[in-house]
């Protein structure tokens, strides 16, 4: 938008008539469209437009005057509304896009253009598109000199000689919010087959005119064509889920008087439409219907047009939809009742938007009642509920049942035996009604209860009776119904005779030989029979106080004595099975034996000593024949004792065995062991204990004791090669991993396994000199005069070591130091020793070399403002090969370094053998492709830099308008107008510069961000 637009803008709104074609859209039925132009989607800018369609220029980016993009919203400046398309997602996707044209006045040409063919003649046709006005008047840019977008649609022969129709918008103003307006173009064809549709700009330029188009479409009107299903009225038919599949008749009615040719389509979705085979009449009906279905119809006056959506159109739709049945009703339980209660009501829960119905039948059946939740029936049975739509009198799929039952009351008796003896158990007989529940008492305690089986009989088995005892019953409980019970009434005593009683004891553990007694206790004058390890049966009679005692002898095998009987005479006496027992364990003696871990040790050691024997047991023991000693056996018939130190032969012999516990047996042992005693060895050395890295040590071993073996560790301090070992030579190659490296040697002495106190060898291994070499060159001048000698230095220091410097493997005569200056190429060695340890190192080597030094740089760059900033640097004298560097960055081979940084630069150059060091500087004047006066510290202000300080620089908006002048010694701009911040938007300047003399102008643009 530039001044001369905005000149325009006020000449038409003084000048320009009000006048215009009057758009409008098709009153009958529409064919499918012809072609929908929707500009496709997706985050990116474009693609253009097909050439011929328009003659406003693309661009991948914001659109300055006379240019338009394609984009998938339109907020492309900040004066501009923020809105997406106008095309939904379910038809082109999300991300859709719109033709976005910023007008100008000296582009009054086409927004769109396209040729249509294959029309039929003499036939109606709709142009229509969307149309946006993106300029958002909240913004307050335009202000007052806002203008207007107006779009006028043309028709015109393919020729375009002829202008067939027209029609504009008019003018329409930004609006405070998005808005999507359609317009349409009707017109109808005479001969042509083949038209030309235009969208042309109608506004002028200046401040607004910037529009989005979206959705044009082209597609052929006709006559209105409408469905209709007698008897029902409107385009929708809602119909029960229940109800499906049923079958529907429609009629289809075209205005005017020609016959019209149809092709009856369905659809599921409203969106994809499908032919009806054979439906080509006005009338149609569909069968099967079970799902929401769509139906519209074609219409053309020809039935060979019917498939040219040129010369045809479309009917509106008719919708068959089906409501949701309502949910069954919800049971709130069957009932149950006892015989002679009254009836209850019945129940169930449906939302609130359902009504219920009560019947007698699952399906079909009588209506008992209505449009209640709750029913109360006259008898016993089972009745079914039924909800329906308080709006649609839809019903629910299935009916509830609910059930009410009656329970009839329950009967029981009870019997048994009435007699038994004492410690004995009888059987209590329940009968009545099957699987019902008895509740009964024992002697009158708390409540019990048994269940009928399905034959109505249960039998108890009472606990043993020492005393008479009465069964009660209590009550009864239908097992249908727990609420239906009664009390009832019956009981059956049972005498209790008490039996006689006797048991058996005595003492049941006995050592090996021992006599033992039987002691019998009961019923006084009452017949014990017995038996003795399972033999005959024996008796005894009890003496009037009721006991009887028994011996038996020589108890050497376990014994089992058991009571079979026990009886009292007469004809009312009861006798007793018994199965009692006593067992006679025969304990055997003790036995022990003892041992020790060895039989043979070392002057001052110990021993382990083992006693094993009979589990539990305690042993007796003396030591060199002294006081007796004990020690406890443990479960398991061991025990072990660590002696004292032994100095002398010593024997430990065990006295006697004893059991803990009763029966206490003991018997005497005679075991002993003996132990003797053997010498400790005492080690010696000889060697040397001082080595230069790198030598093997001679250390030999000795002991005062022939047959001494020897053992050794080692602590390495600084070494690596010392080993832990064995023998009686220390022989190992030993290295120096710094300069106070030792091997700390423990030699343990061992004799017929007896070990001496351990000997220490510390061995001093001295590290050998490491002195290093690398190879250089004797750096000359151009000429090849020598500008400086290279010097060898060896890293080494003199007051530690003793040097020998050689010349091609020949000794240098008074070269003795760390360093060596040299003059002449070729192969140097050196030698060092250490003053101290006199360790010499190897011989180490390094070559000298020549080399031509570098003496100055020549800089060049390109001019100022250039597209590719370039230094290109070349080197006066000197051999190289040359590495480069730009500032801090790396070391490159190429002398050239591209896209240089606008600002002051410094140029390194050196070589492989470090002779050549040069330095040069260079300044690259640019300037900034953007700024973000946001108060970050960053970039707040736009600025020109490096170039000379008279130069000026003019910043405009887009319009021309000059917003400021700085200078490149200043601070800068800093993205305000008046004091006032300007928008977000690309600005232009223009700076005036001498460059090597010569006074120069460049022109360019940049960005202010926000």
């Amino acid at each position: 938008m530039n001044q001369i637009k905005i000149i325009a803008a006020f000449f038409f709104l003084l000048f320009s008539s009000s006048s215009s074609a009057q758009l409008g859209f098709c009153t009958g039925s529409k064919g499918e469209p012809i072609f929908t132009e929707n500009f496709g989607n997706g985050t990116n800018y474009g693609p253009a437009l097909p050439t011929g369609t328009t003659n406003y220029n693309f661009v991948t980016g914001s659109p300055n005057d006379g240019s338009y993009t394609l984009f998938y919203r339109t907020n492309l400046y900040s004066t501009w509304h923020y809105s997406l398309d106008h095309t939904p997602d379910a038809t082109n996707g999300v991300n859709g896009k719109a033709l976005i044209v910023n007008a100008n006045a000296s582009t009054t040409g086409d927004f769109y253009k396209r040729i249509v063919t294959g029309l039929c003649v003499n036939t109606t046709f709709e142009f229509s598109a969307w149309v946006m006005n993106v300029y958002n008047p909240g913004s307050g840019f335009c202000g007052a000199s806002e203008i207007p977008i107006n779009v006028r649609f043309e028709i015109w022969n393919d020729t375009e000689t002829v202008l067939l129709g027209s029609g504009d918008t008019g003018n329409i103003m930004g609006t405070f919010s998005p808005i999507w307006q359609q317009f349409a173009l009707v017109f109808t064809t005479g001969a042509e087959t083949s038209v030309v549709l235009k969208m042309k700009n109608n506004g002028v330029g200046g401040c607004g005119n910037d529009l989005a188009i979206d959705d044009i479409e082209f597609r052929a009107c006709g006559e209105l064509t409408t469905i209709s299903s007698p008897p029902l009225s409107g385009q929708l038919y809602q119909a029960c889920s229940n109800q499906a599949p049923f079958s529907l008749t429609f009629q289809a009615a075209t205005t005017g008087v020609l016959p019209h040719f149809y092709q009856w389509q369905s659809s599921s979705d409203g969106i994809t439409w499908t032919d009806i085979p054979g439906a080509n009449a006005a009338g149609y009906t569909a069968t099967n219907i079970s799902s929401t279905t769509y139906f519209r119809t074609k219409a053309a006056q020809d039935v060979a047009n019917l498939n040219n959506s040129f010369c045809s159109t479309i009917s509106d739709i008719f919708t068959v939809s089906f409501l949701n049945s309502p949910a069954a009703p919800i049971s709130n339980g069957n009932v149950e009742i006892c015989q002679n209660d009254p009836f209850p009501p019945l129940s169930v829960s449906a939302n609130t938007t359902s009504g219920v119905n009560w019947y007698d039948a699952l399906t079909g059946g009588n209506l008992l009642q209505s449009n209640t939740t709750s029913f109360t029936p006259a008898a016993a049975g089972t009745f079914y509920t039924e909800t329906y739509d308080l709006n649609s009198n839809c019903l629910s799929t299935t009916r509830t049942p609910v059930t009410l039952s009656i329970v009839p009351l329950p009967t029981a008796t009870i019997s048994g035996i009435t007699s038994i003896c004492a410690g004995n158990s009888t059987v209590i007989n329940f009968n009545g009604t099957p699987n019902a529940e008895i509740t009964y008492t024992i002697d009158g305690g708390a409540d019990q209860f048994i269940t009928l089986d399905a034959t109505g009989f249960a039998t108890l088995t009472s606990p043993v009776l020492s005393a008479n005892s009465t069964y009660s019953l209590v009550s009864i409980t239908s097992p249908i119904s727990a609420s239906c019970n009664q009390t009832i009434a019956g009981s059956v005593t049972i005498l209790v005779n008490p039996p006689p009683t006797a048991s058996i004891s005595g003492d049941t553990s006995l050592c090996l030989g021992d006599n033992g007694s039987i002691q019998f206790v009961g019923t006084p004058n009452a017949t014990v029979f017995y038996t003795i390890d399972n033999g005959p049966s024996q008796f005894t009679v009890l003496n009037a106080i009721g006991e009887k005692t028994v011996a038996i002898s020589n108890v050497t095998t376990t014994t089992v004595v058991r009571i079979t009987e026990v009886s009292t005479a007469g004809g009312s006496g009861c006798s007793q099975t018994l199965s009692q027992l006593i067992t006679f364990t025969v304990v055997p003696l003790p036995i022990a034996t003892i041992s020790a871990n060895q039989t043979a040790v070392c002057d001052g050691d110990t021993v382990v000593l083992t006693f094993t024997g009979t589990p539990n047991s305690q042993l007796t023991y003396t030591e060199n024949n002294g006081v007796n000693q004990t020690i406890d056996l443990n479960g398991s018939g061991t025990a072990t004792l660590t002696t004292q130190a032994i100095t002398t032969a010593t024997t430990f012999r065990l006295v006697k065995a004893e059991l803990l516990q009763s029966p206490f047996c003991f018997q005497s042992i005679s075991d002993a062991v003996t132990i003797a005693i053997n010498p400790i060895p005492t080690a010696t050395f000889t060697g040397g204990i001082a080595y230069c890295s790198g030598e093997t040590t001679a250390i030999s071993l000795a002991a005062d004791l022939v047959g001494t073996v020897f053992t050794w560790t080692v602590a390495q301090n600084g070494t690596t090669g010392a080993t832990a070992g064995s023998g009686d030579q220390i022989s190992q190659l030993l290295l120096a991993t710094n300069a106070n490296s030792t091997a700390t040697y423990t030699v343990t002495p061992v004799y017929n396994n007896c070990t001496g106190n351990p000997m220490t060898i510390i061995v001093v291994v001295n590290a050998i000199p490491e002195p290093t070499l690398t190879d250089g060159a004797i750096c000359l001048l151009t000429g090849n005069t020598s500008a400086q000698p290279y010097v060898l230095d060896t890293g080494l220091s003199t007051s530690d070591y003793s040097f020998e410097w050689y010349y091609e493997e020949d000794l240098i005569s008074n070269a003795n130091g760390s360093t060596y200056d040299a003059f002449q190429i070729g192969e140097y060695a050196v030698v060092a020793t250490n003053l101290i340890s006199g360790c010499v190192s190897p011989v180490v080597t390094a070559v000298v070399t020549e080399s031509v030094l570098g003496e100055s740089l020549v800089i060049e760059q390109s001019e100022a403002f250039s597209e590719n900033p370039t230094i290109t640097v070349t080197v006066v004298g000197g051999e190289g090969p040359f590495y480069y560097q730009l500032d801090d960055f790396g070391f490159q081979t190429s002398n050239v370094f591209t896209n240089v940084a606008p600002g002051f630069h410094t140029i390194t150059v050196v070589d492989d053998s470090l002779c050549t060091n040069l330095t040069g500087t260079v300044t690259i004047i640019n300037y900034p492709k953007f700024f973000t006066p946001n108060g970050d510290g960053y970039n707040d202000t736009w600025n020109i830099t490096g170039v000379d300080g008279s130069s000026l620089i003019y910043i405009f908006d887009r319009y021309g308008k000059l917003l400021k002048q700085i200078s490149p010694l200043g601070s800068g701009w800093d993205g305000t107008y008046n004091g006032q911040p300007v928008f977000s938007s690309d600005y232009w300047f223009m700076i005036n510069y001498p460059e090597n003399g010569t006074p120069k102008t460049f022109q360019s643009h940049f960005s202010l961000k926000r």
